[in-house]
């Protein structure tokens, strides 16, 4: 058995940034990573324009107060000035319009007092500029505002759409292939006969691909037999990545192994120190990734939680630290019998009085998916260390990057 900082690692080095590239709306951006450097068409502002409602004035006219102008035009936001100010007059002016010729700055309407019969009185002084916006001072025309390789999010489409850019082309997401084996399986709709069990671990691989930023397709259930399994498979290694669960241990119907040799798998280990889930398999063909989980639930979330979204976020692109680890004070005393590999348990990870404390919920093995309802997130127990104790700190991992104020009912 590998630890399972050298499964990751392994993991880690083998995926490659997918090159493939899609061309998609502002309104599917969200998220994704660009694959183009984006330059400004235009200046930003593209004109000096008011960043305040109020009066567009010339500021020397302002040495003694109160100044009284003369309002020689109303220039709303979409408008453009069809007058010059000069000496003794102001224009009106809203937010965002652009400034009128000779005007230097703009002093705030509640600033002044309406005199009617087209006079206004300036009460406060301003300086050259106050309130005025300049041409081009956010962004310069031909500037490039955004690097391949950035993430996506509402900041960066919003300076797409500002400038000018409709459809923006990003890094494609991983196709990933999901296969469930084993002939005591039905689909959720099907009521289980004595023996059977529902297939629940394709789903929760679904959503969690979805949640990873990939693309995943759903291959069905294959029997635990060689013909049927070895034509899934095949299809699988299609994709970028390929998860099965099941079909990887040591029983005599395990065949997983045994068929992705067959079909020149580059096997890089079989087994990593870690519960649950140590009978976890990672290999190669090529670009794309393998995955072999154990059958139980809860290994299979835990293994794509520690391997499986690391290796699609770099496969995506997508730069960003997602290993949510930290410390907690154990709430719990925590105690186990065996210490050879590195445990992860279900864990309700809370905020209470400023410090992070951690309670392991009742978890009754690698079956038991109702304990990770009443979890967000995971206590990890190192190697070698058999127990913990109560206002102890401890290694936790959290599933999402919230702060863990969030305590499960």
């Amino acid at each position: 058995m590998i630890t399972v900082d050298m499964a990751l690692q392994i993991v880690i080095e083998k995926a490659d940034v997918i090159e493939r590239t899609d061309s998609v709306g502002l309104d599917s951006a969200n998220e994704r990573i660009l694959a183009e450097d984006i330059f400004s068409d235009i200046d930003i502002p593209p004109f000096n324009k008011s960043s305040m409602d109020g009066y567009a004035v010339i500021s020397e006219d302002l040495i003694s107060l109160p100044a009284g102008l003369e309002v020689i035009e109303e220039i709303p936001a979409g408008y453009f000035p069809t007058k010059k100010v000069a000496k003794g007059t102001a224009s009106k002016i809203m937010t965002g319009a652009p400034v009128s010729e000779g005007a230097d700055a703009v002093v705030m309407v509640e600033n002044t007092e309406d005199c009617g019969n087209g006079k206004v009185k300036i009460l406060y002084k301003v300086k050259k500029g106050d309130n005025i916006s300049i041409r081009g001072e956010d962004v310069k025309k031909g500037e490039k505002i955004l690097s391949r390789g950035v993430k996506l999010r509402c900041q960066e489409i919003s300076m797409l759409a500002t400038t000018g850019y409709h459809k923006v082309k990003v890094l494609s997401r991983p196709k990933v292939s999901i296969l469930a084996t084993g002939t005591e399986l039905v689909e959720p709709d099907r009521f289980p006969s004595f023996g059977q069990i529902r297939n629940s671990n394709s789903y929760s691989l679904f959503a969690q691909c979805q949640s990873a930023g990939a693309n995943p397709e759903y291959l069905g259930i294959s029997v635990d037999e060689e013909t049927n399994l070895r034509g899934k498979i095949k299809k699988g290694l299609d994709s970028d990545m390929l998860l099965i669960s099941g079909g990887v241990s040591m029983g005599d119907y395990d065949f997983v192994p045994s068929i992705l040799k067959e079909a020149d798998v580059d096997i890089a280990f079989e087994k990593v120190a870690i519960k649950p889930g140590k009978p976890v398999l990672f290999g190669t063909k090529g670009k794309t990734l393998i995955f072999g989980m154990p059958g139980n639930p809860v290994s299979t979330m835990i293994i794509f939680e520690l391997f499986v979204k690391p290796a699609l976020k770099k496969m995506s692109g997508d730069t960003a630290n997602y290993s949510f680890k930290g410390k907690a004070i154990l709430d719990k005393d925590f105690k186990r019998k065996r210490a050879e590999r590195q445990e992860y348990i279900p864990a309700a990870i809370n905020r209470s009085g400023g410090e992070i404390r951690a309670v392991p919920v009742d978890f009754h093995g690698s079956a038991d998916m109702m304990a990770l309802t009443k979890a967000n997130g995971l206590l990890l127990i190192p190697i070698a260390v058999d127990k913990i104790d109560a206002g102890e700190m401890c290694d936790v991992i959290w599933f999402s990057a919230a702060d863990p104020s969030y305590m499960p009912a």
